[in-house]
């Protein structure tokens, strides 16, 4: 394969690749609906389970400030 044949290739692959990106891009892009308290709440309730083991301490802080969120 010469240089000029591969200079071509890269190229074209480019510009499928930039094509095709500009058309996910535009299929995919959607504006996120705000989350509910509820829904934060159970966020921070998530990140608590995953430290619990490493630091109880930090995790009841989480699981309180949940809580605390939830209720406003």
């Amino acid at each position: 394969m010469s240089t000029a044949t591969f200079s071509h290739s890269a190229h074209f692959l480019s510009t499928v690749r930039e094509m095709f990106a500009g058309w996910f891009d535009s299929r995919t892009a959607k504006t996120a609906r705000p989350l509910t308290r509820f829904e934060e709440a159970e966020q921070l309730r998530a990140m608590a389970d995953d430290v619990a083991q490493s630091d109880p301490a930090f995790a009841q802080d989480l699981y309180a400030a949940a809580d605390r969120h939830e209720l406003g």
